[in-house]
């Protein structure tokens, strides 16, 4: 079978060449390939030769220390581009269900395919677009099957992180899991206690993206795979959440979490818990939980969409509000939107002879609220005078 080769691979077609200029085998490999096949959108274009590593660093500019070269990749510069470029290897025993302990190189294209997890990803293809399938991935792709690559048992006691990754991969795709492999991952689930948070996160995130998250989410509930991700224990009803859940296919990270989050009911000191049992980024964290705080209200007042603030329109994406675009318009709206915009500061009490203290947070606050509220206009000469009432007892704010 001949594929249409994408522009990225074209771009990469001068690796391979050189390569094999030199008397090595090199082709495209892996996600990129079945990415082609099914004419999805390509990112990462990774290339495998029999070419050993010292031996590439002797035909391209690497990396130097590239973290991947202990196991055959190294990362090759050309003509403005960077690429994986990985030595055929064959895995030695996994010790840790993730890693394995060492790597021997082969000659045999087909002996490195078959260390790959699924069918699907066990692809190779030439500067030609030639298709190698050893494993039969194309009759699973034309099927929509996820099957590991020979016995499901053995490949997800190698690396328990691919229990999860079929499960992104059915989401993603939205093709089935076949049903030996669905029962090894049930078989071999406990070997995730063994995979790092931040790799839980990154499969998870992909799975909740994906074009069918409700079928991965309740195969994983049915055969007790959620009781390995983090903060599991803390969603009451799970039962409820993983065989009802229905995403909307978001490419932002942030609004795929809200929307879930959301529907697992947590909220407050039980939300700030379940964030922080993952490994995802403050910024990330922040977006969730004002999304959040917003979204549990029921009539969001002018001073609610302000701490919500840009996480507004990640809170009504998420979820599917009648009064959407009432709530959009309101903030537009406000008086200002971030704090820095209120005309008056911390030298300007100074300056009004204010003496500096904690005084000065809760004049800002107060400032703030009514300006926002539309009590007084954020003009200076407003903003002083109502900062002296308060000084001295004549606003809301005490000494």
């Amino acid at each position: 079978m001949i594929i249409e080769l994408t522009n990225e691979f074209k771009e990469a077609i001068p690796v391979l060449n050189c390569l094999e200029n030199h008397g090595y085998q090199a082709y495209f490999v892996g996600g990129s390939v079945r990415d082609a096949i099914l004419r999805r959108p390509i990112h990462d274009v990774d290339i495998t030769t029999d070419a050993l590593p010292n031996e590439m660093k002797r035909i391209f500019k690497t990396a130097d220390n590239y973290a991947g070269e202990k196991h055959g990749t190294d990362l090759v510069f050309l003509n403005g581009k960077k690429y994986e470029v990985t030595t055929f290897r064959i895995d030695g025993k996994y010790l840790d269900n993730r890693h394995p302990k060492n790597v021997s190189f082969t000659k045999n294209l087909k002996e490195d395919l078959s260390r790959r997890d699924f069918t699907i990803n066990a692809f190779a293809m030439n500067q030609e677009g030639e298709l190698f399938d050893y494993f039969s991935g194309l009759d699973d792709l034309k099927k929509k099957i996820i099957r590991t690559v020979g016995d499901a048992k053995q490949r997800f006691s190698e690396d328990a992180l691919r229990i999860l990754r079929a499960f992104r991969f059915s989401s993603q795709l939205d093709f089935k899991i076949e049903e030996e492999t669905l029962r090894a991952s049930q078989m071999i689930k406990e070997n995730l206690n063994d995979i790092a948070t931040e790799r839980i996160f990154v499969e998870f995130s992909k799975l909740l993206a994906g074009k069918n998250p409700q079928r991965s989410l309740r195969q994983m509930y049915d055969l007790g795979i959620v009781d390995f991700l983090p903060g599991h224990e803390l969603i009451t009803d799970q039962s409820d959440l993983f065989s009802n859940y229905i995403g909307i296919q978001s490419s932002s990270d942030a609004i795929n979490w809200t929307r879930f989050i959301f529907f697992s009911n947590l909220r407050e000191s039980s939300l700030t818990k379940y964030l922080g049992s993952w490994k995802m980024s403050n910024q990330l964290k922040k977006q969730i939980f004002k999304s959040i705080n917003l979204l549990e209200k029921d009539k969001p007042s002018k001073l609610d969409l302000f701490d919500a603030g840009l996480e507004i329109s990640i809170a009504l994406s998420a979820i599917k509000r009648d009064d959407r675009d009432n709530l959009l318009s309101d903030y537009e709206n406000l008086a200002i939107h971030d704090l820095s915009e209120l005309d008056i500061n911390g030298t300007d009490l100074k300056n009004i002879g204010i003496p500096i203290g904690p005084i000065y947070g809760k004049i800002i606050e107060d400032l703030k609220e009514k300006v926002i509220l539309g009590k007084i206009n954020n003009n200076k000469q407003r903003l002083l005078k109502e900062a002296k009432d308060d000084y001295i007892n004549m606003g809301t704010i005490k000494k």
